[in-house]
């Protein structure tokens, strides 16, 4: 059996926009986040993995910003899924 380790868990601010009848809506939350490099069809990206207890409304973001060691981030949500932990994950085209 393949052994299964989570990656670190870093607390987050994330700032995110989501559409609405009356327009474009930014938020911004605190959540524990972890966070995974990925390649999407040549294009770098990150697998976000948003611990319980989910802030309302992240599912419906379309794009999210965030700073992470130094370094900030922003991108277009191009996937998510809720998991069986109760988490969620994001996946982020960086732009």
């Amino acid at each position: 059996m393949k052994p299964y380790y989570r990656a670190p868990c870093a607390c987050l601010e994330l700032d995110f926009v989501r559409d609405t009848l009356f327009g474009p809506v930014a938020q911004r939350v605190e959540c524990h986040v972890q966070l995974a490099a990925l390649n999407l069809q040549g294009s770098p990206a990150l697998r976000l993995h948003i611990d319980p207890p989910l802030p309302d409304k992240l599912d419906r973001a379309h794009s999210v910003a965030f700073e992470w060691d130094g370094r900030s981030y922003h991108g277009v949500v191009r996937d998510h899924a809720k998991c069986g932990d109760g988490g969620m994950n994001l996946v982020l085209e960086l732009q």
